[in-house]
This record gives structure tokens, sequence and C-alpha cells, in this order.
């Protein structure tokens, strides 16, 4: 089996070497991230045939990252042994393009495509900015830009500088104070004055901090007043491409964020820098709305593959069957979302013909069962199979505690389908702007149906 060991600070000469041989310009492949965020992750590495091997536990089974393979079909034979030797699937993640290709053209000589879940899932995408057009906002389409900025220089007394240990107390205030702003927008009756407490993003930042010269930081904050009101730091990937890992600022200054970004992209041009990765945007719909108003040049892909069982195998045909979705598309449902506990099947001569996904949200009536993705083979139905996959779904429900059980129509002739098993009319409005779309494709008609429990 593959030696992994935890990441250290004393690794970093190591890591960066691997790391040096990186085909693409991807946030992952930097020693920052990879140490800042090893607690949450539970983070190690090892070098397997010259190639740089990370292993992450992600919803609590070990995906892997390969950096700078020479043979990548020999490193995934020896990940795909050591998987099976530990009793998982083997799941990558954080895949160029050519990566992409070179595991594709593995799988199909070894165990076949079709048992594996491939996709370049948008949320993880890297934006990647020109350091010049940030720093000069130049032209008709930075006009809004320049419009905040010019607001904020209006209105405060301010001054830029390098980040420096003296502010990190500041920062780390500055950094719980955006946490309980967004916890309070996210729920109004939440007090203000409500405890903040260490998120993961708060202990990778703290990590970062306490080894900030070790790990090669720089960043830089803007002072109003005399105080931290943004901060922002990262780390060189290559000598004309920096990553910025953080930037927090005091939302309630006009004009704070494009302040603090055309800040540091003027120093980062001073070092040098050509091209500047701000990271992904996590499936944030408000924060994809930013990230795009600053023009990237381009978005990074970073691919997922997931080895699927021979069930899955089956649901995902049944899938794209039933409602003509792309092998994409159900992909990355089957990468990012799915749990084998939650998908519920029905087998006839040997294959699956009918199946309903379980979907934990959280709404008013608190944790929540959303049945997603109701299918029967058409030369199945009538026979009351989906009907026993919902009732089955509302008893585990139950089980579990969950507050209520959800489902969206596909029309309305359903609705009295479903009031078969104690639904009421559609009545429930559900916001899926963020991240995934379990809805229609139209925001408008994404109201639920509610079961109480």
């Amino acid at each position: 089996m593959i030696q992994f060991r935890e990441i250290q600070l004393t690794d970093k000469p190591s890591i960066d070497r691997l790391l040096g041989r990186a085909e693409a310009p991807i946030c992952d492949y930097t020693f920052v991230n990879i140490y800042a965020w090893q607690p949450i992750y539970h983070t190690t590495w090892a070098e397997v045939e010259g190639a740089l091997v990370v292993r992450f536990v992600l919803d609590d089974e070990p995906a892997y990252m390969i950096v700078g393979a020479e043979d990548y079909g020999r490193v995934l034979t020896i990940l795909y042994e050591e998987a099976r030797q530990i009793g998982v699937r083997l799941r990558l993640v954080g895949m160029s393009s050519d990566a992409a290709a070179q595991f594709a053209r593995w799988a199909e000589e070894t165990c076949g495509a079709e048992r594996f879940a491939v996709c370049d899932n948008p949320d993880y995408r890297d934006y990647i900015y020109s350091v010049e057009d940030l720093s000069t906002l130049a032209g008709r389409k930075y006009q809004p830009k320049r419009n905040h900025i010019n607001k904020f220089e209006s209105k405060y007394e301010y001054e830029f500088r390098e980040l420096t240990p003296q502010y990190f107390q500041e920062c780390l205030c500055l950094e719980c104070r955006w946490q309980l702003r967004k916890a309070v927008m996210e729920n109004p009756n939440m007090a203000k004055e409500h405890e903040c407490k260490d998120t993961d993003e708060k202990t990778a930042i703290r990590r970062a901090f306490d080894a900030y010269e070790e790990l090669g930081l720089y960043g830089g904050v803007l002072l109003v007043d005399g105080h931290v009101a943004a901060f922002t730091y990262g780390s060189a990937m290559s000598e004309d491409t920096f990553c910025t890992h953080i930037e927090k600022a005091d939302a309630t200054l006009d004009g704070i964020f494009p302040m603090i970004n055309r800040s540091f992209a003027r120093a980062l041009q001073q070092k040098g820098f050509r091209y500047v990765n701000r990271e992904e945007d996590m499936g944030l719909a408000g924060l994809r709305r930013s990230k795009h108003s600053f023009y990237p040049v381009r978005l990074q892909e970073k691919i997922g593959v997931r080895e699927l069982t021979q069930r899955e195998v089956e649901c995902r045909a049944l899938w794209m069957e039933v409602f003509g979705d792309s092998r994409e598309e159900v992909d990355r449902f089957l990468i990012d979302v799915h749990r084998d506990e939650n998908l519920l099947t029905h087998s006839e001569q040997g294959r699956v013909v009918s199946m309903l996904n379980i979907v934990e949200l959280q709404t008013d009536y608190g944790p929540t069962a959303y049945l997603y993705a109701i299918a029967t083979a058409a030369e199945w139905r009538g026979r009351g199979l989906a009907s026993a996959l919902i009732s089955q779904a509302i008893a585990i429900a139950r089980e579990r505690g969950y507050g209520a059980v959800m489902l969206i129509p596909a029309d309305e002739k359903l609705v009295g389908y479903y009031k078969r098993f104690g639904f009421g009319e559609p009545s429930y409005k559900l916001d899926f702007s963020n991240g995934y779309d379990f809805g229609t494709g139209d925001a408008e008609r994404d109201v639920a149906v509610v079961l109480p429990l």
C-alpha cells in the first residue's frame, strides 16, 4: 500500500518541487491550500512514480489528486489497486482537461469508461484574470467598478499596506464580523451579537497566519480610519501567475471590494505577475456574479471522477432515458450530491427499472427530505413501482427525524397523484440559485408540495 503521510511545513520543498511540474494553474496545486486546509480534509500526501498524490477525505471517503505524473496511467493503476485494498471506490479531484483525457484512455483500457462518473463542475472552476486588467480597470466594461471605487475614495480616509503579522488579529476579527453579518443576512431572526464560531475557512486562515512567512505568503490590508477594513493574501504559482487564497472585507463600506481588489492587483503588478487565479465561486450565485463582473480571461476546469457501482451505472442510464439529461449532468449529481444510502431502487430482470433519490435540504421545517429524479422505465410504468419507492422514502424520512418531505411535481396533473401520500398543493418556494439545481430549470416554477412529518 502507498505510505501517505500528514502534511508538515517541512514537506514544503519536496511538495513544491512536485507542484512545479503541474500542467495547469489550478488553485489546489499550491502548497498553501494543501497545508492550510489539512485539518478540514485530513490531507495526506505521497510521491508515487515521480508524481505528487494528495489524498483528501471528502464525504467520509478518500479522494485523490494527482499532479505532475509522467506516466499517468501507471499512477492511476496504483491508486486503483490502493482503493481496492482499503475497500473503497476510486475518486479523483482537481483534474485538468489533459489529465482527464489520459484518465479516459486508462479507464477504457482497464475496467471500462462506463464504470466512472466524470464531470467538469462549473462550481469548482478557477477564475483566471489579467493583473493588468484588474490594476487599470480600463474600458467601458469596468466603468461600474470605477464608479464604486470613486465613491469609496470620496467617502473614506484609507491606506493600502502590505499584510504583516501586526494586522493578523484585526484580520481575524474582521473575518468574524463578516461571518456574523452573513449569518444574520441568511437568518434575520439571529441576534447580531451571536457568537462567532470557528468555521472551516477561519481554521484555514489561522493556520496560514501561524506559518505566514514559512508558507511564502504575500498579502495586503486596506485600512480605513486606521483600522483593517479589508485584507487579502495568496501565494505564487509560477513566475507570472499568483493565486489569491483569501479576500475579506467589511461589506458595509461602499466600494470596499473593488478597492481591495484593485489595490492588491497593483501590488502584484509591481512584483511582475501577469495573471492572478482568484479561485472558484463554489456555486454561490452572488459570488459567481461578482467574479464574472471582473471579466476573467479564462475559467480553469477542475474535473472530478468517481467510480460507480453497477446499480449506479444502471440508474444513470435510466435517468438519461427518462429525463433526457446529458451524461455529464447526471454525472455531476453522482459525484457531488449522490449518497448510496439515499438512492432507492427497484430491479426487474437483473436491472434497475425504477429509482428515487433523497436529497437532504434545510428548510423552514428543519432537515427536509427532498425527493428527486423519480423515474420508472417506460415498459414498467403503471405497476406501482414509483409509489412503493415514495412510500419507502417517507418512512425513511420519519425514521431519520426529518421535519418534512418535499418534491416538485413535473406537471399539474401529478399534484393529485402526490396527494395520495399526504402532500398538499404546491406551496413552498425553493431556491436553488446556490449550488446544484434540483429544480425545474425555471426558478419561478420551483414550488414544492409538502408533507409535514
